[in-house]
């Protein structure tokens, strides 16, 4: 099948029905003005905002709830009602699927807490999932912006740090990419997501109040982008659906468009008349497959099988394989992380 559509959005942000700032129409605003088609708001354990859900003068609106206990936070979607916090992980996480929904792990490798955040790190991470797995969507927030933001500030850096903001990001943990590495390897799929953890945070300085930062500024960082096999349905059902099948299936990458937007890129295993793409699944056994790769930009390249580095280059890589594993790209721009994609994933 081919995925010719690509539609840029974002997700994990937060409004004035939980902490964050901004209403319903100002985050769609941001969102359209950052050239989004499509946005996942996930309030803290709410979904007052139900009634946004659909299209916006071409934004789609998506409206899910983070489950927020003191720590483990997990992103619910595709749920009717809120999903009770006062629970153990793999309680509340095997209730989301017990129901009908799915969801994503959010900011896993928390480890810092200070004047800017707490720490809201997934404790155990033998919870990966529902207890009943077998052919379920479960998603990895590899890359949070606004915690990887708070991680690293300090008293000494945090005015620098506000006023050059990517000094600030380091990009998704070590030990996070390893988990996921280690899930796909075992036949654990599990989607990857760039999200934003969006507030646009009011706090009061010396020379008066600052906003850290606005959604229209966190919209063109953390971008993700869906492959679709036909346009976004004009029926917001039928689109939401759309939407939830790209993640799940991991059709998607995301890019911190800081560092400069990539519309479209090219990740394909191909053998004869036979081509891949991210989330897709192939076979080695029938003859070795020419991944061809060509992200658009003059960024520095990593082609990624089972964890470790394959090969790497400029812009474009064309790598033979025949061994079976979890083929996934990585993209650097100035020496800093740019670009992540979901896998493709060669059997033996």
């Amino acid at each position: 099948m081919s995925y010719s559509f690509v539609y840029p959005g974002a997700l994990h942000m937060h409004t004035t029905y939980s902490d964050g700032t901004g209403t319903f129409p100002e985050v769609i605003a941001a969102a359209r003005a950052a050239g989004l088609r499509w946005i996942i708001v996930t309030d803290h354990d709410s979904l007052e905002g139900r009634s946004y859900a659909g299209w916006h003068d071409g934004v789609l609106v998506i409206v899910g709830h983070e489950i927020t206990p003191d720590r483990n936070h997990f992103l619910a979607l595709g749920l009717d009602d809120v999903v009770d916090r006062q629970q153990r992980p793999q309680q509340y996480v095997d209730e989301v699927y017990g129901r009908g929904g799915f969801g994503i792990i959010a900011h896993p490798d928390e480890r810092v807490k200070n004047s800017f955040k707490d720490c809201y790190r997934w404790d155990d991470w033998t919870v990966d999932g529902p207890r009943q797995r077998a052919g379920r969507p479960v998603g990895i927030e590899l890359w949070n912006l606004m915690s990887d933001w708070g991680e690293s500030l300090t008293p000494a850096n945090r005015y620098l740090h506000f006023f050059v903001p990517a000094l600030g990001l380091s990009g998704p943990t070590p030990a996070t990419m390893a988990w996921w590495d280690r899930l796909n390897m075992v036949g654990r799929r599990t989607f990857g997501v760039g999200g934003l953890d969006a507030h646009a945070f009011r706090h009061r300085v010396p020379w008066g109040e600052v906003e850290v930062f606005p959604y229209r500024w966190l919209f063109g960082t953390l971008t993700n982008y869906l492959l679709l096999p036909e346009p976004l349905s004009a029926d917001p059902a039928v689109a939401t659906r759309q939407v939830y099948t790209s993640l799940g299936e991991g059709r998607s990458y995301f890019v911190n468009r800081m560092d400069g937007a990539a519309p479209a890129i090219i990740f394909t295993a191909s053998r004869g008349d036979e081509r891949y793409t991210m989330g897709d699944s192939a076979d080695s056994d029938l003859g070795p497959l020419l991944i061809e790769v060509d992200v658009g930009a003059d960024a520095y390249v990593r082609l990624i099988a089972d964890g470790e580095v394959l090969t790497s280059g400029v812009r474009r890589i064309r790598q033979s394989v025949a061994e079976g594993a979890v083929y996934r790209l990585e993209g650097y721009v100035g020496g800093k992380p740019w670009l992540f994609t979901n896998p493709i994933y060669v059997a033996d």
